[in-house]
C-alpha cells in the first residue's frame, strides 16, 4: 500500500512539473524577443533596438534589462515611453536600450515582461554580451598571489585592465577572461573567477585574454 501511495505521489509530481513546464512555454508564446540575437556583443555607451512581439491581450508591456542597464524606451507605435501593450505577431514593438558608459563587460540578461487577465508573463530572455571596443594595455589580478589556504577554502580573483585612454575596467566577468587551473588535483577555479583549495601542494591560476597571458601562485596548506 505504502508502494502504491508513493507511486502515486511521484505521478502526481510528475504531472505538475510537466504543467508548469507547458505554462511557462506558454508565457514566452504570447511574449517573444526577435532580436537581437542572444550573445550580441555590445559597447558601453552604445544603443541598441529590441523587438518584442507581444499578443493583444499583454498589456503594459516592458523591456527590463539585468542591473545596471535599467528598462528599454518604447520607440514604436502606439506610443512612446517605458510601457506599451502588445500588437499581435504582425506589428512588433521596437524599444530602444542604451548600455551604460561605465558597466563592467560582462553577461547580462534582457527580458520582456507584461500583464495579461491571467496575471503576470515573461520572455525567454537573451544575454548581451558588454565588451570594450579596445583590447588592455594590461592585465592584473586581485590578489597577485593565493597562499596559505586550506582546503575547501574559496578564493576570488579579480581581473583589472588598464586601457590606453587611463582608464580601468573590471574585466572578471567578460567573455574574453578564461581561467585555468594548473592542478585541478590542488586548486580548482571556476569561469568567473573563484578558486577552491581542494589538496595541499602547489600551483597556479592562469587567466588568459586575447592579448594576455597572467598567472597567478597557490600555495594550500
Amino acid at each position: 500500500m505504502t508502494d502504491r501511495r508513493s507511486s502515486r505521489i511521484a505521478g502526481i509530481l510528475i504531472l505538475i512539473a510537466a504543467l508548469s513546464a507547458i505554462g511557462a512555454r506558454a508565457q514566452q508564446e504570447l511574449i517573444h524577443i526577435l532580436s537581437p540575437a542572444t550573445d550580441t556583443v555590445v559597447r558601453p555607451g552604445q544603443t541598441i533596438t529590441i523587438t518584442v512581439t507581444a499578443e493583444t491581450s499583454v498589456e503594459k508591456l516592458v523591456v527590463i534589462g539585468q542591473h545596471p542597464l535599467g528598462v528599454g524606451q518604447v520607440i514604436s507605435d502606439p506610443a512612446p515611453g517605458v510601457v506599451t501593450r502588445g500588437q499581435g505577431d504582425s506589428r512588433p514593438v521596437q524599444f530602444q536600450l542604451t548600455i551604460p558608459a561605465q558597466i563592467r563587460p560582462g553577461a547580462y540578461r534582457v527580458t520582456a515582461m507584461g500583464t495579461t487577465s491571467g496575471g503576470n508573463m515573461e520572455s525567454q530572455a537573451i544575454v548581451l554580451d558588454v565588451e570594450k571596443s579596445e583590447e588592455p594595455a594590461r592585465i592584473w589580478t586581485e590578489p597577485s598571489v593565493i597562499q596559505s589556504i586550506h582546503p575547501g577554502d574559496r578564493i576570488p580573483i579579480r581581473v583589472l585592465g588598464s586601457f590606453a585612454d587611463n582608464s580601468q575596467e573590471e574585466l572578471t566577468k567578460s567573455n574574453k577572461t578564461h581561467f585555468t587551473s594548473g592542478d585541478p588535483h590542488i586548486a580548482t577555479v571556476t569561469a568567473d573567477g573563484v578558486v577552491t583549495a581542494v589538496a595541499p601542494g602547489k600551483t597556479f591560476i592562469q587567466i588568459r585574454t586575447p592579448q594576455h597571458d597572467y598567472s597567478i601562485s597557490v600555495q594550500v596548506q
